[in-house]
């Protein structure tokens, strides 16, 4: 009897483990402590310290209730999976703000509200995306090809500039003053976005960079699957040119015109957008 007993909870625990496990690998890094406030990030900064514990505590709920969610903190960026979406944590933590007491007093009812009046639809700061952008190939390239090929057509190469492929939250380091960013994450084959770090940089007037604290840069979050489709439309009337020529015009032209397909975790400065368009456009501010 006692032995059956410790087999049934032995059970119980290896199940447990392996969910726990499974869950762990879907927001790509484990979940404890995951949520906790740093005060590190300018996003951070929008709301008091006892504010952004309520915030983080509102994400954790809704993570742990069924609605995994993943923080790239420095990004300024969450993450949602069902339904796919990129959401700037600078919007979603200034809307949860001026909640109010309300937001204070009930964290996980005023993120689950945020999660459908703010992100419900795209809007500067969230971006909707495809799921299976991408289940062939075209022209040779697969998920994790084109992505790479849209990553090369952004910005100008040089020193400290990376492509991470594939994955959730892959990304290009622009150079700019100070360090470029090469961002951690695993992703942007399988969710079919890209995420372009844009370290601070200088007007050319001399204005200064943000000193915001720890981040000083900005995010720009590009839907890969609309990058196709305008590919494919080029394709059909250029059908001798390169992809990376066509990503060359296509890219820049998409940064400019400011979306749909492209959204920034705060307002781009010139400067940003001058960044990752390489000087081949003129940027639109949006």
């Amino acid at each position: 009897m006692l032995f059956a007993l410790a087999v049934i909870l032995l059970s119980a625990a290896v199940v447990g483990v392996v969910v726990w496990w499974l869950r762990r690998d879907r927001v790509g890094g484990d979940v404890e402590g995951g949520f906790e406030p740093e005060r590190t990030w300018d996003w951070e900064f929008l709301l008091t310290p006892e504010a952004e514990a309520a915030f983080l505590e509102g994400l954790r709920a809704c993570h742990e209730g069924g609605d995994p969610v993943r923080l790239e903190r420095e990004l300024g960026v969450l993450t949602t999976y069902d339904p796919p979406r990129l959401i700037s944590l600078h919007l979603f933590a200034d809307a949860f703000a001026a909640r109010g007491d309300a937001a204070m007093h009930d964290p996980q009812g005023t993120v689950a509200a945020l999660m459908e009046h703010v992100a419900g639809a795209e809007r500067p700061g969230v971006l909707h995306l495809r799921p299976g952008w991408l289940e062939d190939e075209v022209d040779g390239l697969d998920a994790a090809g084109f992505a790479a090929e849209v990553g090369t057509a952004v910005g100008v190469p040089g020193p400290g500039r990376t492509v991470g492929v594939p994955g959730l939250g892959a990304a290009v380091g622009v150079p700019g003053p100070g360090a470029a960013v090469g961002v951690p994450g695993s992703g942007a084959a399988e969710s079919g976005s890209l995420l372009v770090r844009v370290p601070g940089a200088a007007e050319p007037d001399g204005t200064p960079a943000d000193p915001a604290p720890a981040s000083g840069g900005n995010t720009m979050m590009l839907d890969l699957a609309r990058v196709l489709d305008l590919y494919r439309a080029a394709r059909e009337a250029r059908p001798d040119a390169t992809a990376g020529t066509l990503l060359r015009e296509i890219v820049p032209e998409l940064i400019t015109a400011g979306g749909p397909g492209v959204t920034w975790a705060k307002p781009p400065t010139p400067a940003e957008l001058r960044a990752v368009l390489g000087g081949s456009a003129e940027p639109r501010l949006t």
